[in-house]
């Protein structure tokens, strides 16, 4: 009787424990994380770098990267796109105008769709025989050779600082050595290589004005569309015996004196700039995106110089189409070698980019510990900032693909006449 007493004490005491740990407590839930209502400045790109996502939208690093990314890639787009819009108005306008053509235009793509139509006219006057050709003196474009790195640094902060490092496949600057590559002096110089510019004496190679000499081989005293061998009073890339006016292409390695050396020199450049492609950093797609909007931002080129060679049955038209391309498409040129020849397809990028950040507020919410209240931030201070931007980019999208197709269209083969 005494043990079946305490076997029940015990049974009576282990449902007792039991009672006890199925009411205890359920876990604590974790704490709501704060969103603050501040939204970056963002027109200034100081103020959006130095904005804390984490801290004041509860996202994640990642996150919070990727919104910075894109928001400083609409900055750039936005700047570029005012900038186009502005320069390539006036370059387009002035070769309606050098054309015979009269108008005013409101932006920069309704002056280059007007610019397009008429050297189509100014070709068709020239009819199915002619012959064209566009010799340009490409410009030297620097910019600056620690710009990727130092963007890259900002826009992802998840990268080690070795792999945001970006190198710049062509160094320019001056070169108290010798220079392997391509020199440009401040002033007309004897030029060992090939002279890309003007030439004070003569010639052998592509002349893009009046040959005096022989053109294959053959007499000549006006447009040659082959090798131009004599002087040339025009745009050149040919060997120059004499003083070349512009960029010398050094066939070996030699002074460059006080102009600017793009390539290598046997001592260190001095004031070094980038002058060609940069090597792409190991980043985020959005960081680089606003990277190379960066450059073309920043990308500084001289003045081409441009001749128009066309052989055609009209005399008279030729001569005028082509005074007025000489005039009016170095300005239009030095644009397109600041943008790059990826410029169209970089800005589209970035549009895609932006556009795709936009509509993953959302999921980029998600990734912290107030979803609701994040996404609902994130819409208040970008949903119309990135609708904006993405606007920009596609208007310098399709002033590029018109700017562009102004220079090919000086080029391309007449129509059959009807």
């Amino acid at each position: 009787m005494a043990s079946l007493g305490k076997r029940l004490l015990l049974g009576s005491f282990g449902a007792g424990v039991v009672l006890v740990l199925s009411c205890g407590s359920p876990p604590a839930k974790p704490p709501v994380v704060p969103v603050s209502d501040r939204c970056p400045d963002i027109t200034k790109a100081d103020d959006v770098a130095a904005f804390d996502f984490v801290q004041e939208h509860a996202l994640s690093r990642a996150a919070a990267d990727r919104m910075k990314a894109a928001i400083l890639a609409g900055l750039e787009v936005e700047a570029l796109a005012e900038k186009l819009d502005a320069d390539l108005g006036i370059a387009c306008a002035q070769i309606v105008h050098d054309l015979g053509k009269g108008g005013d235009y409101h932006s920069g793509l309704e002056a280059c769709t007007a610019a397009v139509k008429a050297v189509q006219e100014a070709r068709a006057k020239l009819g199915p025989k002619t012959q064209t050709q566009l010799v340009v003196r490409k410009p030297m474009c620097l910019v600056d050779a620690s710009l990727v790195t130092k963007c890259a640094s900002l826009c992802d902060s998840s990268v080690p600082s070795e792999k945001a490092k970006s190198e710049c496949a062509e160094s320019a600057g001056r070169c108290d050595g010798d220079c392997e590559g391509g020199c440009e002096p401040k002033g007309p110089a004897s030029c060992g290589g090939t002279c890309e510019g003007t030439c004070e004496g003569t010639i052998k190679g592509t002349c893009g004005g009046r040959c005096t000499g022989t053109c294959d081989g053959k007499k000549v005293n006006g447009p040659c569309l082959g090798v131009c061998a004599g002087t040339c009073a025009s745009a050149v890339e040919a060997e120059c015996k004499g003083l070349c006016n512009g960029t010398c292409r050094l066939t070996k390695a030699g002074i460059c004196g006080d102009g600017v050396c793009a390539g290598k020199c046997t001592v260190e450049l001095a004031d070094p700039k980038c002058a060609g492609e940069f090597s792409p950093p190991a980043v985020s797609a959005e960081c680089r995106a606003r990277c190379d909007l960066a450059v073309m931002n920043k990308t500084e080129c001289g003045l081409p110089q441009v001749g128009y060679l066309v052989v055609s049955p009209s005399a008279k038209d030729a001569e005028a189409m082509k005074a007025a391309i000489d005039k009016a498409f170095p300005a239009l040129l030095k644009i397109l070698a600041e943008l790059g020849p990826q410029g169209a397809a970089r800005v589209q990028k970035a549009q895609q980019l932006i556009d795709a950040a936009r509509a993953s507020f959302k999921e980029i919410a998600r990734s912290g510990g107030n979803a609701p209240a994040a996404e609902a931030q994130l819409r208040k201070c970008f949903e119309e900032p990135f609708k904006k931007a993405v606007a920009a980019a596609a208007a310098a999208k399709s002033s590029i693909d018109q700017a562009t197709g102004v220079r090919d269209e000086a080029t391309k083969a007449p129509a059959p006449a009807p």
